[in-house]
């Protein structure tokens, strides 16, 4: 899971950032007007890079919420959470003790740790409910819209904000399992700000490769 939300996280990032570089209230007028003409340069490219990055976020990110199935068949936030439930009694401080026998831990850090309690688990239980109806709106438009085709598809919104309040509840819960079950927490820095700035890198280098070209044109016919 934590995997899959590494990648999820750094297309939703890629996504974000080709629509903010086209947006005059966030880098302005000038620029914004830039990006789109260098988007325009290579439009077959952007758009499509552009929309795999939509879609795959949206897809992977409904993954996630998709009810538990028999037998526990695909890893999502309900097999965690279940999972959990019923080992609750496998996962006490002294199992995690024994289970990281010989791990190097200053004894006053190792004092604070609280293993994990019935009551983690349903403050997400609570959380997923009351987020219900975006992780149903979200799996409509994935069945419908991205998965499959549908000819007669239900009309549905999704904002922005809604995606990522889902997308939170993701990164919470495998926080809570890294924090209780290794004692340790992630570092998203890779994934959050390096596509972001390999993305601005990008359009800068063709920006700045445009202007040379035109430059060159115009001393080659003396324009």
């Amino acid at each position: 899971m934590r995997k899959r939300y590494l990648t999820t996280l750094a297309s939703h990032k890629v996504f974000q950032k080709f629509s903010r570089l086209a947006a005059p209230n966030v880098v302005g007028r000038k620029r914004a007007e830039e990006n789109v003409k260098t988007f325009g340069n290579y439009l077959y490219f952007f758009s499509t890079v552009k929309e795999a990055a939509r879609c795959y976020f949206l897809i992977e990110l409904a993954k996630f919420f998709d009810p538990p199935k028999k037998r526990n068949e695909t890893r999502t936030v309900h097999w965690a959470l279940d999972y959990a439930k019923k080992n609750i009694h496998r996962l006490t401080k002294d199992d995690f003790l024994a289970f990281h026998n010989g791990r190097e831990i200053i004894p006053e850090i190792l004092a604070t740790y609280k293993p994990l309690e019935k009551k983690d688990l349903h403050k997400f239980l609570k959380r997923l409910k009351r987020n219900g109806d975006k992780i149903n709106r979200l799996k409509t438009y994935r069945d419908q819209y991205l998965a499959h085709d549908d000819i007669k598809k239900i009309e549905v919104k999704i904002t922005f904000g809604e995606m990522e309040t889902l997308l939170k509840i993701v990164h919470d819960i495998i926080e809570l399992f890294y924090n209780k079950l290794e004692f340790a927490s992630n570092s998203y820095k890779n994934f959050e700000e390096e596509p972001v700035r390999d993305i601005e890198r990008l359009v800068n280098d063709l920006a700045e490769h445009e202007k040379q070209r035109m430059e060159e044109i115009k001393r080659k016919y003396r324009i």
